[in-house]
């Protein structure tokens, strides 16, 4: 998915949070290899790249919007984004929205539906992908992942990181040097997973619509999830 399709989903709508569904040396194909599914209405528009099971195995911990609504996101100012094979965005108001747009294209569900781009490190067990729908977009690095349910195109993950130093195995003090200081979050239904939340939105105050909080303006939610005090999961929820 190019990044002008990633700027056009966020410049129509409202922010992520209004919609987030709670939801190998060489490269492979850049489709997913067609297989059964239950969802014949995707399969119509977009052949191929339907995969329930694909969409249901990519990593995550739910809504990137979450913490924040709960008043648990401390609120910074500057965003984020993955470098991902060397390149950085060209703008730093899209700054977050890159992901592994040489990955392999998926699509799943009803509602928009979601898709994106997904590439896997078998040697590291490392998914790296880019989804979004209507009004929201995110983009997730994770470790420690089991292998997807088809081949995808297969990168070295090893050397993964966001602009401003983020990656996969550090502990919660390297992050809140980076990032700022923060209270550890429990992750309910998760045991042994504990998450810093961090978002460049303000706080939600009480009565206030999410509409109403977020202005128009673009902004990020910044969450990151650790197991045995080490980061397990980055996730950067992103919207206009």
């Amino acid at each position: 998915m190019s990044s002008l399709r990633l700027r056009s989903y966020n410049t129509r709508c409202l922010v992520a949070a209004l919609c987030y569904v709670v939801a190998l040396p060489s490269a492979a194909a850049s489709t997913p290899h067609p297989v059964p599914t239950d969802n014949p209405h995707c399969v119509k528009l977009y052949h191929g790249a339907c995969n329930e099971a694909l969409g249901a195995w990519l990593p995550g911990f739910g809504d990137a919007a979450e913490a924040w609504r709960h008043g648990h996101a401390t609120t910074i100012q500057q965003r984020d984004g993955f470098v991902y094979e060397n390149e950085k965005p060209a703008s730093p108001r899209f700054l977050g929205f890159q992901g592994p747009d040489d990955g392999t294209f998926f699509v799943y569900g009803n509602a928009g539906p979601p898709k994106g781009h997904v590439v896997y490190d078998a040697l590291h067990r490392v998914a790296f992908y880019q989804q979004g729908c209507c009004s929201w977009n995110e983009v997730v690095a994770a470790s420690n992942t089991s292998h997807p349910p088809l081949l995808v195109v297969a990168r070295d993950l090893s050397g993964l990181h966001t602009v401003r130093g983020i990656h996969l195995g550090m502990r919660p003090a390297e992050v809140t040097r980076i990032y700022g200081a923060s209270s550890l979050l429990t992750v309910p239904g998760r045991a042994g997973v504990t998450m810093l939340a961090y978002t460049t939105w303000k706080p939600l105050a009480s009565g206030q619509s999410v509409g109403e909080a977020f202005g128009g303006t673009c902004g990020q939610f910044e969450n990151l999830y650790f197991r045995a005090d080490r980061l397990i999961l980055i996730q950067l929820g992103n919207g206009c």
